[in-house]
């Protein structure tokens, strides 16, 4: 079987690995220029090489040069990790079909930015699925489900290698398959289906009116290698990298007493303050802004987008 690899991942790179040690070819990889690459991306130019494999980059994999140049290697299919809408042109060019990857139990949670929304929501069991992929959004027949499991501490990075942790064999398994015949593909139930959102910057800024374990699962879901979670004060939007319960001396109603946002202390990177239902640690990225230092409270983050007009980076 020929294949073409289409991503910008670790991901990718294990993918191809197992394509190729099942006996197959991997007849080209392609990835995205620098300069379009997103956050947890490798170096598969650096992989193709080791490998002796053709590499190519496109920064609109639906362009006519794109189309073209795929076309030329008339692979029997692609293997797809793309962070971008692909368009028919594309999906039509392999001799079987392109298979698509959604690190969730399909047809749930189909979407934007997956591994972020199961730890943000807590979610503590979810499926590598592998599909075919059709012009929807990963709604096309099952080929394979792998399960692997999310800690409460697990972080963004710790589910990414989670999931990578699994690729490997899930693609030779996956090989497996497609040499078989007939092929038996499942078809998704899409009445149970539900989609998951793109994810905006307000979704990773904090309101310490929440309760200690959603500000830790939003924390956790958006620190390294993203840029971390936002707290809001007045003009300032600090990065916070990881939220810790800690615990106190407090009566329980002594500490139900404290209003969240209210300042305990302060200590070089960590701000100490008490949340809906706990006194939580906030790790930050970099040095607190001095004038936290002389305040008492940190307040909810509409009030610093009214009074300092405050707008996100995209």
């Amino acid at each position: 079987m020929k294949f073409v690899v289409l991503g910008t991942s670790e991901f990718s790179i294990l993918a191809s690995n197992a394509i190729i040690e099942s006996g197959n070819k991997v007849l080209a990889m392609i990835s995205m220029p620098e300069n379009q690459l997103p956050n947890n991306s490798s170096n598969i130019l650096f992989y193709a090489k080791q490998k002796h494999l053709a590499y190519h980059e496109f920064d609109d994999i639906n362009s006519l040069d794109s189309i073209k140049l795929i076309r030329e290697y008339s692979p029997d299919y692609l293997f797809v990790s793309w962070p971008k809408i692909i368009n028919k042109d594309v999906l039509n060019i392999p001799k079987y079909f392109c298979i698509g990857t959604h690190p969730t139990n399909l047809p749930y949670n189909r979407g934007r930015h997956p591994l972020h929304w199961i730890i943000a929501l807590g979610i503590p069991e979810t499926k590598l699925s592998f599909f075919a992929m059709d012009e929807g959004i990963d709604n096309g027949d099952v080929l394979l489900q792998v399960p692997f499991l999310i800690n409460y501490s697990d972080t963004i990075k710790n589910v990414n290698d989670k999931m990578n942790n699994v690729v490997y064999e899930s693609v030779k398994e996956l090989c497996k398959k497609l040499d078989d015949t007939p092929f038996n593909r499942k078809k998704q139930n899409h009445k149970m289906a539900n989609y998951w959102r793109k994810r905006t910057p307000h979704d990773i800024t904090l309101d310490l009116r929440m309760s200690a374990e959603s500000i830790i699962r939003i924390v956790r879901s958006f620190t390294s290698p993203y840029p971390c979670a936002n707290l809001i004060f007045k003009s300032n939007i600090i990065k916070i990298q990881d939220a810790i319960i800690i615990k106190t001396n407090l009566a329980p109603e002594e500490k139900q007493r404290i209003e969240p946002g209210k300042i305990i202390g302060i200590e070089k990177k960590i701000l100490t303050v008490k949340v809906d239902d706990e006194i939580i640690q906030l790790i930050t990225l970099k040095k607190i802004p001095d004038q936290l230092f002389t305040i008492k409270y940190i307040h909810p983050p509409s009030n610093y987008f009214h009074e300092h007009n405050i707008v996100f980076e995209d």
